[in-house]
């Protein structure tokens, strides 16, 4: 490498767009769980955000890895993700909505000047921490569109939550990528241990704080 050349190698395996055209059950499961394990784990390992996840970028190589391509948007992060998304997702998982509102203000998603009902604040996000609820989550298009609605719909009272929502600056990249990373995963329509998975890597978590899964048989595939 030098300040003007980049070398590069080739990497075998199949693009995750083949994969949510035409994979199997089992590529599609192994997939999703190496692309969300990827989302969360490469802060802390690689200190930089890979901010461009379309499918196009990602492929499952003979080995059973995750071949990822294109780095050229990319969000330096010194320290990794920050600890507060861990500490936000223990409180809401426990239902402790005052606790929720307190951090967001503290992180800038809230502005003093329109306050937020605490217990409207943990219904609007309810729907996003669902997969972290079960030991086992199938993210999948209906699942996403369900989302959409609640949080889309002006007839709801949620919609009126997201319009006081503000995004700080810090976050940007952070949430485009999750965002854009959850739209891949219910398109490959994977079965993963998504609570392990996000918990287990997610910096800030508070184990003292979760509540055990809700209970469910694992699928039969396993």
């Amino acid at each position: 490498h030098s300040p003007h050349v980049i070398v590069s190698e080739w990497v075998d395996g199949v693009p995750l767009s083949r994969i949510i055209a035409e994979g199997t059950a089992q590529e599609r499961d192994l997939a999703s769980e190496l692309y969300l394990d990827f989302l969360v784990t490469a802060p802390e390992r690689a200190r930089m955000l890979h901010a461009d996840p379309h499918p196009g970028n990602f492929r499952l190589t003979p080995e059973g890895r995750l071949g990822v391509l294109d780095f050229g948007a990319v969000n330096r992060l010194p320290r990794g993700l920050p600890p507060a998304l861990g500490e936000l997702v223990s409180y809401a998982l426990a239902g402790d909505a005052v606790a929720v509102a307190r951090g967001l203000q503290t992180e800038g998603f809230i502005k003093a000047s329109l306050p937020i009902e605490p217990e409207a604040l943990l219904a609007y996000l309810t729907p996003f921490i669902d997969p972290l609820r079960r030991e086992w989550f199938t993210f999948s298009r209906p699942w996403m569109r369900s989302v959409a609605v609640h949080v889309q719909d002006p007839r709801k009272p949620e919609f009126l939550v997201g319009l006081k929502l503000n995004l700080p600056p810090e976050y940007l990249l952070i949430h485009r990528v999750w965002v854009g990373g959850i739209g891949v995963l219910c398109q490959l329509g994977g079965t993963v241990r998504g609570r392990d998975i996000v918990l287990g890597a997610l910096p800030g978590v508070a184990p003292e704080l979760l509540p055990p899964p809700l209970p469910e048989p694992a699928p039969e595939s396993r």
